[in-house]
């Protein structure tokens, strides 16, 4: 089944094609099983995408204690402009909770 989701932490949709069946999804989605529960086949990485959008390589990226991806893009075929003003703005913002 084809899923379209927009991460929660880039804003950037996507879609994987993953296997499961509308029974699944809508077992889940009605909150009759965990997604665990309704999906045990999918990998962790497959069932973190049907519920925040969010990919492996985005989730590495934001997590990652590697100095090499604090400090910028690691690919700059990724790099998006509008990702540093993003990060200018929330400098601004903790600076002023400090």
């Amino acid at each position: 089944m084809l899923i379209s989701r927009k991460s929660q932490l880039t804003g950037k949709t996507r879609i994987w094609d993953i296997d499961i069946t509308d029974a699944q999804m809508g077992l889940w989605m009605s909150g009759g099983r965990l997604i665990q529960d309704a999906m045990p086949h999918l990998t962790d990485d497959e069932r973190e995408f049907i519920m925040t959008g969010i990919t492996p390589e985005e989730w590495d990226y934001a997590f990652s204690e590697d100095e090499e991806w604090i400090d910028g893009y690691p690919d700059q075929d990724h790099y998006d402009p509008l990702d540093e003003d993003i990060w200018r703005d929330e400098d601004r913002i903790s600076q002023r909770i400090q």
